[in-house]
């Protein structure tokens, strides 16, 4: 009874050796996002994405994207609800954006 368990386990491993490996994805890199307003924020990196990623009052997130080029600079916009209150940084990919509660608007930095 012994010989069929080895063969099952046998053509098991076979077909786990065989499968093709997946070509690796295209370069990502990761900016993050430490939201310390009092409003929900939504952010972007400018020239590159129309898609906003929302980050809630007091929250933290990353925003990863596709950098074929290798590029180690952006640019990030943080916007609330209201169109008028925006601000924007050049950063370093790798590092964090801060928004948090300025004189009448948001305000950004980088740490």
């Amino acid at each position: 009874m012994r010989t069929p368990a080895i063969v099952l386990a046998a053509c098991f491993g076979l077909a786990a050796c065989g499968e093709e490996e997946q070509p690796p994805g295209p370069p990502t890199s990761t900016i993050y996002v430490r939201n310390e307003s009092s409003t929900e924020a939504n952010l972007r990196i400018k020239f590159w994405s129309k898609d906003y990623l929302k980050v809630s009052a007091g929250d933290s997130d990353e925003i990863t994207f596709v950098n074929e080029d290798k590029i180690n600079a952006v640019q990030v916009e943080a916007k609330t609800r209201k169109q008028w209150d925006d601000c924007w940084v050049t950063m370093n990919v790798g590092q964090t954006i801060v928004v948090f509660d300025a004189v009448e608007r948001i305000g950004c930095r980088v740490e």
